[in-house]
């Protein structure tokens, strides 16, 4: 059995069983939300950019969506050299280490470490050079979900506190929770005329991406609030920015993207799609497969997950978990880089061989 699944929503799944996938058919590309999640299909994002969308003769650019890491990501994807940049974002995330106490301070450090090795030109530490290779690359055009906030959200750290928490009763029973608090903002590449529309009741707010802007929107769309410090934008001084995983855990693109022929490739550490932030507490609840119409999802089997180390995929809570043993993390999360990078050569593999018709299944 193979250890990748590939399913698609309707359109994509009659597409695909038809015409098979080529690069050429790829109008987005997504990425989630889930920290160290993303480290279980880093070698399959690799094998995606490096490999599959090199293969592309279509002149229109790709655009890109993520929040949080998803966001991430997909920057490092847009640089020149995305083979290198996603390696070495990749040993960069696994390198962050806590000797001292894991809070605001630590957490923006280490980001700030992150940040300055995957955007670097040859680790020099000056990022304008990665980041103007963004802007200039003609076959992407990057687009990072943040959450403008307002009310208790757009508030001092221990307001914040009680809104989230407030938020968290209410999505027991509503996945409006966040009205009120929190506002879709989504900063986009200027060469872009792409035009969202909000369908879900969070209206969208869209800022044009530059490169004096850009590290903090990057940073905005990972600041989990609480535990990270907010992000405070100069042409927007009265409001904060937090992760733009509270309102698109894993964004779906119905809820706001434009409807388009294209189809949105999605590689994701799950089999399923969990809307907002709070959701990921309730097993139960995932996004219909009538909401991801045009979406191939590219994840790995639940078996596969349970034959990593520790049994499961990466995740932020192993941060504590290993901190006074962070060599044994650092190799267990290096063995599941090593091992996902398989499922991108299966995904490859069935692309080029047509196989991919037969593989596919409904989301």
């Amino acid at each position: 059995m193979s250890d990748l699944i590939i399913a698609a929503g309707a359109k994509a799944l009659t597409h695909i069983r038809k015409h098979g996938l080529s690069p050429d058919h790829i109008s987005a590309i997504f990425g989630a939300s889930g920290a160290a999640k993303w480290l279980a299909i880093a070698g399959l994002d690799h094998k995606v950019f490096a490999q599959f969308m090199t293969q592309r003769t279509e002149k229109t650019p790709v655009d890109l969506f993520g929040t949080s890491v998803g966001a991430f990501k997909l920057a490092g994807a847009a640089r020149a050299d995305s083979d290198a940049t996603l390696k070495v974002m990749a040993d960069a995330y696994i390198a962050q280490s806590y000797e001292g106490p894991i809070n605001l301070q630590s957490i923006d450090t280490q980001t700030d470490i992150v940040l300055k090795k995957s955007m670097a030109h040859d680790h020099d530490g000056d990022m304008s050079k990665g980041i103007a290779e963004i802007f200039a690359n003609k076959k992407y055009r990057l687009h990072i979900g943040t959450v403008r906030c307002h009310g208790g959200l757009n508030a001092k750290v221990w307001r914040q506190g009680f809104a989230l928490a407030r938020a968290a009763l209410l999505s027991t029973f509503t996945d409006r929770h966040l009205i009120g608090l929190a506002e879709r903002a989504i900063f986009s590449d200027p060469r872009s005329d792409i035009e969202f529309q909000a369908r879900d009741g969070f209206p969208v707010r869209q800022a044009s991406l530059t490169p004096d802007n850009f590290t903090k929107a990057l940073r905005a769309s990972g600041a989990i609030p609480v535990y990270m410090k907010p992000v405070k934008l100069d042409e927007d001084p009265a409001h904060i920015y937090h992760d733009g995983g509270m309102l698109d855990y894993h964004p779906v693109p119905s809820n706001f993207w434009p409807q388009t022929d294209g189809l949105v490739l999605y590689p994701h550490f799950y089999d399923h799609f969990k809307l907002r932030w709070f959701d990921k507490f309730y097993p139960k609840r995932k996004v219909p497969a009538h909401n991801l119409d045009n979406v191939v999802m590219l994840a790995p089997r639940p078996e596969w997950a349970k034959a990593l180390p520790d049994g499961k995929i990466p995740s932020r809570q192993d941060f504590p978990k290993y901190r006074n043993n962070e060599a044994e993390r650092f190799e267990k999360w290096h063995e599941v880089v090593r091992r996902s990078h398989a499922l991108g050569e299966e995904f490859i593999d069935a692309c080029q061989t047509g196989k991919i018709s037969d593989l596919v299944q409904p989301l």
